[in-house]
């Protein structure tokens, strides 16, 4: 597991720094329009990007390396939100991590509810590990392919 920590590192100080940076502006006072563009869900959405040409660049491994991966620093990043959620709760800090659900975030959270595309939409769905383990996963294995791609057609241009 060891091996794994030092691989995603970058993206876990990443993560760590964001779910914090917003909880403190938060805390201070700072108006919602600057700390909702602080988004973990969006964060967990590009961080596959840069995983995915890590991947396309080195040799890292296969597909259980590349799961391993997402899954870790989606892991970490919900579970600081979980958390945050019981500090804010427990010292009632009126943050928007206090407002939420708690548990729900570890399987399915609202994904089964109606709503839960139109969440997605506004980019607020980082409402269960699961689901942004998967999307997470999607997203980094396109990035690969669709990188590889890439490598494959200018080697065929060098080519000519």
């Amino acid at each position: 597991m060891g091996k794994y920590i030092r691989m995603t590192k970058p993206y876990l100080v990443a993560v760590t720094v964001f779910v914090l940076l917003r909880f403190v502006l938060e805390l201070v006072g700072v108006n919602e329009n600057v700390t909702s563009e602080i988004s973990l869900t969006r964060l967990l959405l590009v961080l596959p990007v840069f995983v995915g040409l890590r991947f396309s660049r080195e040799t890292l491994g296969g597909l259980k390396e590349m799961v391993i991966i997402n899954c870790l620093y989606v892991v970490w990043g919900i579970g600081l939100v979980i958390v945050l959620t019981l500090v804010d709760r427990t010292m009632q800090l009126g943050t928007h991590y206090g407002g939420g659900p708690l548990f729900p975030h570890l399987f399915w959270g609202h994904f089964l509810e109606f709503h839960a595309w139109s969440r997605l939409v506004r980019g607020r769905f980082c409402a269960s590990m699961l689901i942004m383990t998967v999307l997470a996963n999607v997203a980094c294995f396109a990035t690969v392919k669709l990188s590889n791609l890439g490598k494959t057609r200018a080697g065929i241009k060098e080519l000519h």
